[in-house]
């Protein structure tokens, strides 16, 4: 065999390793966000029957074929949070924002954490922040209406849940935080209202249908006039 034929045979061998290698690797671009995808389907199966635990180390392993995956930093925070452990929440929640800036249900979640850790003043600080880069925006301005709540500021928190549905009337956060603001002014016709609505832009609520169900229970009914 003379050189040129070699060569040909060398470069044809070349070109088959090299579409088996393409060929392989398209397959495996392909599994891999399928196994992400039935390993959330998994980790969410066990977070709905209560076994975080599970659900933890099954969104881990997911986390490993998909290590910029911002929502699933946050699944993880969610699991941390309930099994008690705060500080590894609070990292996960903050990785999601680091990648993810606009992860509503992350930073609601992140507030939250701070709130029940009696850390208010980091909360408001966040809230506040948010406010200042970003005026009039819906879910602010309900994460703004959300603190006031906490803090029993009804007058504030009505007020800035109002002009966060003004901005996004499907906003779900400031649905249901006003909710809770009505039922504390023994409005719970309109509280009623809210969460209907608040379960009708994001159905995925237990909590929120829990206090519908306690509602209808009670007789409350649609909002009487003024």
């Amino acid at each position: 065999m003379n050189a040129r034929s070699w060569c040909r045979r060398i470069f044809r061998m070349s070109l088959r390793w090299t579409m088996l290698v393409m060929v392989v690797g398209a397959g495996c671009a392909t599994v891999e966000p399928d196994r992400v995808r039935e390993y959330r389907t998994d980790a969410a199966h066990l977070a709905n029957k209560n076994d975080y635990k599970g659900a933890l180390e099954t969104y881990e392993a997911a986390l490993k074929l998909a290590p910029r995956d911002s929502d699933i930093y946050y699944q993880i925070g969610r699991c941390q949070e309930k099994l008690g452990n705060h500080p590894r929440a609070e990292t996960a929640y903050k990785t999601c924002l680091e990648i993810t800036p606009g992860n509503i249900p992350a930073r609601h979640a992140l507030v939250g954490l701070l709130v029940n850790d009696q850390r208010r003043d980091e909360a408001h600080r966040q809230v506040n922040a948010w406010l200042t880069s970003n005026p009039g925006n819906a879910e602010a301005l309900a994460e703004d209406g959300y603190l006031a709540l906490v803090d029993g500021d009804l007058p504030r928190a009505q007020a800035q849940l109002q002009l966060a549905l003004a901005s996004d009337p499907r906003e779900v956060l400031a649905l249901t935080s006003l909710g809770q603001v009505y039922e504390r002014l023994s409005r719970p016709d309109r509280a009623l209202a809210l969460y209907e609505r608040s379960l009708s832009a994001r159905p995925d609520q237990p909590e929120v249908r829990v206090a519908v169900e306690r509602l209808k229970a009670q007789g409350v009914s649609q909002p009487r006039p003024d």
